[in-house]
């Protein structure tokens, strides 16, 4: 586990967040738009009550049915954004693991340098030594 994964973990956050962001704002253009369709509506509603004519009406449900179409979009690009949120705190917290890891690695290899010998043992002698030495039995 290098710098690399960590690199890679934090690239996935950024776009994640950026797509989350993209989302965002297309969402919130919907929703503006919904809320304009919503008062053109209402605004249809009084025509009608004071005109009583049927053409109003009609145009206020084909506003609603716009407004149902443009509110049902808006909620697909909040899942996207919730999804996009979600997929950079996930990819967060795998560099901050991933980050600890390679922190734990390079402290290992720092401990194990320093377990290791400086000087080289002494070379073995080339007289040999006896391993049974025997003794007197009675």
């Amino acid at each position: 586990m290098g710098t690399r994964t960590v690199t890679a973990a934090l690239c996935i956050t950024l776009l994640s967040s950026g797509g989350a962001a993209y989302c965002y704002l297309q969402a919130d253009a919907l929703q503006r738009q919904g809320q304009w369709l919503m008062e053109r509506g209402t605004a249809q509603a009084e025509d009608y009550a004071r005109r009583l004519d049927g053409k109003a009406a009609d145009a206020q449900l084909k506003t609603f049915s716009e407004r149902r179409t443009v509110m049902e979009k808006a909620h697909l690009w909040e899942r996207g954004m919730m999804l996009g949120v979600l997929a950079a705190a996930m990819s967060l917290v795998g560099a901050y693991v991933l980050f600890l890891l390679k922190r734990l690695d390079d402290q290992l290899l720092d401990a194990m340098g320093e377990l290791r010998p400086s000087a080289e043992p002494p070379a073995a002698s080339s007289e040999p030594r006896p391993t049974l030495v025997s003794s007197l039995q009675r």
